[in-house]
């Protein structure tokens, strides 16, 4: 086994490690274990590859098949890393809830507006996640979804031919050119933006977009059920959520991300936790 392969094992069996003890005690300090967003989550497959741009979490839920499996991939904000917002934000537990066949990665950001973008290149994020975390990879749709500061790495995603949409949580801070200009420079591009501090550079983009002859939707809150989303959101290429949450409680809550998500036109696994109340973690 050379060193690399070593390095790999290792980060999995920790990742394993980890997801155990989460299923052991739930928040309340009873047996979690069988709460089913738990079990969802240790019967899916965890692996943290340690790489020379930094940690990368990929999380696949159980019954995950690689034929029309989107990817979805997620950047942290400001003043956290991807460990600490993979266990504080419980990111596995919410992708548990979404209920998507995807393979999900996160991966390390920028801290601050002083450090330099981390992955400046999608595309070797994604062949170092092929390569390195097993499995068989996805060939349906690629989605990027940050939070916050996240925007800096977004941007330099932008230019991947396979990119189809991009989720903005409270990540539109006065950086509205690239967006607007991605999202119309193909018919098939889909752009979530989803806010709550960044409200004034979101009504700026849906009035550029609508100047530009695009019709975006607006949706005033984030609904707790999937049947309450306008089916206008659904379909929606540019879709404005204006969240009734705060701007940490978007990523934490357990309630947008997963309800988000599920708008995707993506299949929902039937053994996930679907059904389960959103914000209900373990």
């Amino acid at each position: 086994m050379n060193r690399g392969s070593a390095r790999r094992v290792v980060a999995a069996l920790v990742g394993g490690l980890c997801v155990a003890a989460v299923a052991g005690v739930a928040a309340d300090g009873s047996a979690g274990a069988t709460h089913p967003v738990v079990k969802a989550v240790t019967e899916g497959r965890h692996v943290r590859l340690e790489t020379e741009r930094g940690a990368v979490h990929v999380w696949t839920p159980a019954g995950y098949h690689a034929d029309g499996a989107a990817t979805i991939l997620y950047v942290h904000g400001y003043y956290t890393d991807v460990d600490h917002a993979w266990s504080g934000h419980r990111l596995a537990e919410q992708f548990a809830l979404a209920g998507l066949n995807a393979r999900f990665v996160a991966c390390e950001a920028p801290k601050g507006n002083r450090e330099p973008v981390v992955w400046r290149s999608l595309a070797e994020l994604l062949a170092t996640v092929d390569r390195e975390a097993g499995g068989a990879a996805p060939d349906g749709p690629i989605v990027a979804v940050g939070h916050s500061g996240a925007f800096r790495t977004l941007i330099d995603w932008l230019d991947h031919p396979r990119l189809e949409t991009v989720v903005l949580v409270d990540a539109l801070y006065g950086e509205i050119d690239p967006f607007r200009e991605w999202l119309l420079a193909a018919p098939g591009r889909r752009l979530i933006d989803v806010t709550e501090d960044t409200v004034r550079w979101s009504e700026e983009l849906v009035r550029d977009l609508a100047a530009a002859g695009e019709t975006p939707v607006v949706v005033d809150r984030v609904p707790f059920e999937d049947r309450e989303w306008p089916e206008a959101a659904r379909r929606a290429r540019a879709l404005t959520i204006r969240a009734q949450y705060s701007h940490m409680e978007l990523v934490t809550g357990g309630v947008v991300l997963p309800r988000v998500l599920r708008l995707l036109p993506i299949e929902v696994l039937p053994t996930s936790p679907w059904a389960h109340p959103p914000g209900g973690l373990p």
